[in-house]
């Protein structure tokens, strides 16, 4: 019955790793797959390809319930999603506004794509005209939610990861002691993972697809590396340069030389990677980042390394000792690549071991880069306005010579826009940095650590334990 899938979803364009969303019949609308598959909803990162899938599964699902199809859908029915996600108290699962509002922005963009391609005639998404503050007339979406926070993000100081991070991945009691019950077998992956984006400010996807010949290697008595973000896993497909600090090397090449190579082995024992198909082999990456590869076939290709994406980052493969194995860094115990959504689970699962504990602490990738940036501007800022002993004059020279701390740590982040990084990633600092780094009666000796926690105190947005 299904021998012909293969060559049916390679009609349809169906690529590996791409969503796909089935009806309650068991049927999947080609309409929806194509508009899954095209280059439109494919430039989006692959985070925001899932989650904008999840949402359409939602809606779909509701429209479903109320007896209709997708195509059907008309403003009132948008109406009662909207009230039936954030206000029935029938629902015990309602929703937030900054959630809803990503729910809309992925049903808008699915239904302007059907319209472009003459699928329906219309839109169940309305829209009004606004006038903006500077006398423009712009158009938004009508049911758009008025008290969206830019970012609902949370952040923490060094002592508050440090104490998620013992006790969530690495087995330790809220006490600081060891966990004699603790029987984590990936603690070691889950360890270096987080101080990885904790210490280099990396989304997930840019550091879960990172292979092994991307790690940054540690020279001399530097403490930060540089590495690269390659353009098709970066969000916004920019490649750019990234800082990881030394201690964190230490700790992904501790779990490539112990962890990593016991799950390698193990899968070569059991035949995992002989029993693969549409492997890609890994031949070399030339210093102008060529990458050089072969087929299961052996037919030969080369490409920019720039144009791997986190799919064929998962397919690619190198020979050692006659056997093959994984170029992706992070494996999962039976020796196979991690996919990205996975660490969401590792975290939740962090989280959760941190409740048991009674540990207040949540955290999420995403708080890692958000809390690297906070603590990137703090140290900046230490240095530019207290560390250098310069004048005024100086120190306005020296900014337009190396940049002003926002623009650094928004070249540190890889944002196009400095307005993203002010508003989104250092809302905490916000009121507070005038006092905090240009007050001549602030205690010069304060560290970085101490800063941090006065900014914790101040802004109630920065999570900190006490000491």
């Amino acid at each position: 019955m299904w021998d012909d899938l293969r060559d049916r979803e390679a009609n349809l364009g169906i690529q590996v790793g791409q969503p796909v969303l089935v009806s309650p019949s068991g049927r999947a609308d080609v309409d929806v797959i194509q508009y899954l598959n095209s280059g439109s909803f494919r430039k989006l990162s692959l985070q925001t390809q899932q989650s904008y899938a999840k949402d359409l599964k939602i809606f779909f699902s509701f429209l479903y319930s109320q007896g209709k199809g997708w195509r059907e859908a008309l403003e009132g029915d948008l109406e009662n999603y909207e009230f039936w996600r954030r206000r029935d108290g029938r629902n015990p699962r309602r929703i937030s506004g900054t959630k809803f509002a990503r729910e809309l922005a992925a049903i808008d963009r699915f239904y302007r794509w059907q319209v472009s391609k003459n699928k329906v005639l219309r839109s169940p998404v309305a829209v009004r005209t606004v006038r903006q503050r500077n006398g423009d007339l712009a158009q938004t979406l009508a049911l758009a939610p008025k008290n969206v926070r830019r970012s609902n993000v949370k952040w923490l100081t060094a002592r508050a990861y440090r104490q998620w991070r013992d006790v969530g991945l690495g087995g330790y009691n809220s006490n600081g002691l060891r966990d004699d019950k603790w029987r984590g077998r990936t603690s070691g992956r889950n360890l270096a993972f987080s101080d990885l984006l904790w210490s280099s400010g990396l989304r997930l996807t840019e550091g879960a697809t990172l292979m092994l010949f991307e790690v940054p290697e540690c020279r001399g008595s530097d403490r930060f590396i540089r590495g690269r973000v390659g353009e098709a896993v970066a969000k916004g497909g920019s490649k750019r340069d990234f800082w990881i600090t030394a201690r964190a090397v230490d700790a992904i090449a501790s779990y490539i030389d112990v962890d990593r190579r016991l799950s390698v082995k193990r899968a070569q024992c059991e035949g995992r990677y002989s029993e693969l198909e549409d492997v890609l082999i890994f031949h070399k990456v030339t210093s102008n980042r060529k990458v050089y590869l072969s087929d299961a076939q052996g037919a030969k290709c080369q490409l920019p390394l720039d144009q791997l994406t986190a799919e064929m980052r998962m397919r690619l493969y190198t020979v050692k000792d006659g056997k093959l194995e994984p170029l992706a860094l992070w494996l999962n115990e039976s020796g196979m690549p991690l996919p990205v959504e996975t660490w969401e689970a590792v975290f939740a699962t962090a989280n959760q071991r941190c409740r048991k504990m009674g540990v207040k602490i949540y955290c999420h990738p995403h708080m890692l880069r958000h809390s690297f940036a906070l603590k990137m501007l703090v140290t900046l800022m230490h240095v530019f306005e207290r560390r250098m002993s310069i004048s005024s004059e100086e120190r306005r020279e020296y900014r337009m010579i190396f940049g002003d701390p926002w623009i650094l740590v928004q070249t540190l982040l890889g944002h196009r826009s400095p307005e993203v990084t002010r508003d989104t990633y250092l809302e905490p600092v916000k009121g507070i940095q005038i006092d905090l780094f240009l007050n001549d009666s602030i205690d010069e000796e304060k560290t970085i650590d101490n800063l941090l926690s006065k900014i914790a105190s101040d802004s109630g947005l920065v999570a900190d334990v006490s000491t």
